[in-house]
This record gives C-alpha cells, sequence and structure tokens, in this order.
C-alpha cells in the first residue's frame, strides 16, 4: 500500500466562494487548485455569515481528499485590515514593545475593535522615542476562521493578507523594483471589490478596500468560475469610470495627506480577476501617468490564485526571514 502523500493547504474565504490550493509538502509542487462554490453568502463585510455551511463543505472536501490534520494557512479578508503608525518610549527593548503595545492597545493606542490582534515592526528610533508600524486586526475573526479549521479536522498554520502575499512574490521573483524611494500602490481588481495596500521601504503603510453592492449584482459567476456582466456596456463602463475616479482621489489623498506633497505613488502593481484585465490596464496607464505593473508568475498559476500562491511562500524552508520581508497579522 502506498503512503498518502502529505499536503500543505491554503485558503482564501470570498463572499460565497472558498479558494484553495493543496501543495505536496516535501516538493512544494501544486497538486491541486480549485473553488468551491456556494449558492448563497458565507462571508459578510469580512465576516463568516454562515460558519456550519462552510465547516459542512470542508468537511466533505477534507474527508473526500483524505487531507485530515493537514497544516492549512489562509488569507484573511483585506476589509479588516487597519495599518496605523504610533509613536511609544524609545527606552522599550524588543520583548518590552510588545508587551507595552499589547497593554496600551484598545486604551491610549486607539482600535477599531474590541478585541485586536496586531504585528508590529519598529521603522525608526531615537533617544527618548521610536515609532512602531501596527498591523491591526479583530482577534474574534481570526478565532471563527479558526475554530472552522479546527472542526474541519485541519491544523491552522499561518493567517495573512492578500496584499501582503503579493508583495511577498514581488519580492521573491524580482522583476518588479521595490527600492527605498517607491511608492508602490497594490492594487487588486475584481468584478465586486477593488483592495489598495501602499508600500514603502518593504512595509505597509496605508490601505482601503471598497466594494459596490448595486455593481456586484450586475456581475455573475458560471460554475467554472468565470465572471459575466449581466448589464449594458454603458453602465460597465461607468462602473469602471467610478473605480478610477476612487483611485485617482486615493493617489490624491496619498501624496497631499499623508507624503505632504513631497512625493506620491511610484508605481501601481495591478492584480486581480477582473475580466477586461488588458483593457482595464490600458485606461490605468493612459489616467495616471504611471508605471502599471503586474507580478510574474508560474504558467501554472491563474491569475485568481496569487495571493495564495503568495501565501504558500511564507517562511519556505531555507529561506531565512530578515527585517524587512513583510509579515502577517
Amino acid at each position: 500500500m502506498l503512503f498518502q502523500k502529505k499536503v500543505f493547504l491554503y485558503f482564501e474565504f470570498l463572499e460565497s466562494r472558498i479558494r484553495y490550493l493543496a501543495l505536496d509538502a516535501q516538493s512544494k509542487k501544486i497538486i491541486e487548485k480549485n473553488e468551491l462554490q456556494f449558492e448563497t453568502e458565507i462571508i459578510h463585510e469580512g465576516r463568516i455569515i454562515n460558519p456550519s455551511l462552510i465547516q459542512n463543505r470542508l468537511q466533505a472536501l477534507i474527508t473526500e481528499k483524505k487531507w485530515k490534520n493537514a497544516k492549512t494557512s489562509i488569507l484573511l479578508p483585506d476589509a479588516l485590515i487597519t495599518i496605523r503608525e504610533e509613536v511609544i518610549p524609545g527606552q522599550l527593548t524588543g520583548s518590552e514593545v510588545k508587551e507595552y503595545l499589547t497593554l496600551h492597545i484598545g486604551q491610549s493606542i486607539r482600535s477599531p475593535f474590541k478585541n485586536t490582534s496586531f504585528h508590529h515592526e519598529v521603522t525608526s528610533q531615537i533617544e527618548n522615542e521610536q515609532t512602531v508600524l501596527l498591523l491591526l486586526y479583530p482577534t474574534d475573526t481570526i478565532k471563527d476562521f479558526e475554530n472552522i479549521l479546527t472542526e474541519a479536522s485541519l491544523k491552522p498554520d499561518v493567517a495573512d493578507i492578500s496584499s501582503l502575499c503579493l508583495y511577498r512574490m514581488m519580492q521573491q521573483n524580482g522583476v518588479i523594483q521595490l527600492g527605498e524611494e517607491e511608492h508602490t500602490l497594490v492594487l487588486q481588481w475584481s468584478p465586486t471589490h477593488t483592495s489598495m495596500m501602499v508600500f514603502n521601504k518593504h512595509l505597509p503603510q496605508f490601505a482601503r478596500h471598497s466594494r459596490n453592492p448595486a455593481v456586484s449584482e450586475l456581475w455573475s459567476l458560471s460554475p467554472e468560475g468565470k465572471w459575466a456582466w449581466k448589464g449594458d456596456q454603458d453602465t460597465l463602463q461607468m462602473s469602471i469610470k467610478e473605480n478610477l475616479d476612487t483611485i485617482e482621489r486615493f493617489l490624491e489623498f496619498y501624496r497631499y495627506s499623508v507624503l505632504d506633497g513631497t512625493t506620491g505613488i511610484t508605481q501601481i502593481v495591478l492584480a486581480g480577476n477582473f475580466p477586461h484585465f488588458e483593457e482595464l490596464k490600458k485606461n490605468m496607464e493612459n489616467r495616471f501617468f504611471l508605471p502599471i505593473l503586474t507580478i510574474s508568475r508560474p504558467e501554472e498559476i491563474a491569475s485568481k490564485y496569487l495571493p495564495l500562491y503568495g501565501l504558500s511562500l511564507k517562511n519556505k524552508p531555507g529561506k531565512k526571514m530578515k527585517r524587512g520581508d513583510v509579515t502577517s497579522v
């Protein structure tokens, strides 16, 4: 009898779908990629609204594929990530910084969440104070996903954010220049929403997620996972223009409110599974007069699986983490 191959699993939970990659634990080659589609909404505004349905479908998948107890990592919904910069006492050491933040987040350090999980990076330090960059996420949401995985006989491992995973791919393939002076906007454009995250000096600086429910209802998803527009072409072009207007306002906000007009976004990396992707890229090149770049990817990886593939690159064996590498919540 042949031994069952050990696998690593990577999941992304979307409004009415669960997207996943399965990698051979030894060779790290992709052995399966697919989507589970639901007839009803399972995630709403980044939060689980139908846990039993998700759990039952996951359990059936795990049983069918014989993936019980597989180490599993997930992409947390982008809609809930908050990025904040704080000044703390300069005399605190590495471990003391985390203890200080744990004590003060939700009190003197504001958080939009009742219970907050966080990742921090010290970005500058002088004699009496140091500046830390905080990535905040609701602990309850992380626990909800963890419970679903555990109940489906999986072993939760890493929780990360899709924009961070895309940036990790850019760091590793080295095709896009990510110098200290670059302010790189990672823009994920899907039929139902857009997610934006700005990186500078290899750290996230600002994030924004937007969704237009009225436009979302005019897109349909086939059983094969392909998007189709149900409205007229004028409405489609108007929705694209409205999104481009929103991006332009964000670029202006980042230049003048965040950077005080000294500089701005220097390049945009476009990702996502928008059906008219190349046309969209040309529209952006003509409008924003910035480099509009795309992420180099292996042939077997469709664009919609790029964030999951980036998640699979996190802490690969043999690759030591160094300061400047993007890390998760």
